[in-house]
């Protein structure tokens, strides 16, 4: 069963083309690694397969049960941390009192966008955009067992990161999105098991893929 289908999307920005034709699909039980360099459109193709953006052309069939995180950045600064959990019934392992989301640091307001993200167990995709950004070794190791663990549930996931040992330790296959176009070769299920070293076999075929 797809929990994501993304056919032919396209995005302008204006006169700039930003998503080129773009088309994949992510199962249920799939964590799919989205690949690419700074402006390759990542973070376009998230927000358009959460339905925070409407693509300029092509279609989106997505589950109805959807979360996205796209970072501590999004989070607002001016709320209580311990309020902002309380509305997306999470808990919480990090240091936050009484303070606000804007009064933590990078790695907690990101820990905590996170634990608020995930709380929500009947989710059936998750989108996330940079969420190992600013995490530290703890944190690093609670997301991706979390990320596993929603996997074994039945949920489907597409993360993009550019922190390629943590991807490379979670994902079932990976695509590269450069220059707004999806490259034709990526990385299968079958390349990562049989791979001795995933995330050099990652960013091996990133390194090839990124070459005009």
């Amino acid at each position: 069963m797809s929990r994501c289908i993304l056919r032919g999307i396209s995005k302008l920005y204006g006169r700039r083309l930003a998503l080129a034709d773009v088309t994949l699909t992510v199962g249920a039980g799939e964590i799919l690694a989205l690949i690419g360099p700074n402006g390759a459109g990542k973070t376009t193709l998230l927000r358009i397969a959460a339905g925070l953006m409407r693509p300029t052309k092509g279609s989106v069939e997505t589950t109805r049960s959807i979360r996205y995180f796209g970072g501590e950045h999004t989070l607002p600064p001016a709320v209580r941390a311990s309020r902002w959990l309380m509305l997306w019934a999470a808990a919480t392992a990090a240091p936050i009192g009484r303070k606000t989301l804007g009064e933590l640091s990078r790695g907690t307001r990101q820990r905590v966008g996170l634990e608020a993200m995930l709380a929500d167990r009947s989710a059936e995709l998750l989108l996330l955009d940079e969420p190992w950004e600013g995490l530290d070794p703890d944190a690093s190791r609670w997301l991706s067992n979390e990320l596993r663990a929603r996997r074994e549930a039945g949920a489907a996931a597409i993360v993009s990161s550019h922190r390629i040992h943590d991807l490379a330790d979670v994902c079932d296959r990976s695509v590269f999105l450069v220059g707004g176009e999806l490259r034709s070769e990526s990385v299968t299920v079958d390349d990562l098991s049989a791979a001795t070293d995933r995330s050099a076999l990652l960013l091996a075929a990133f390194d090839r893929l990124k070459q005009p």
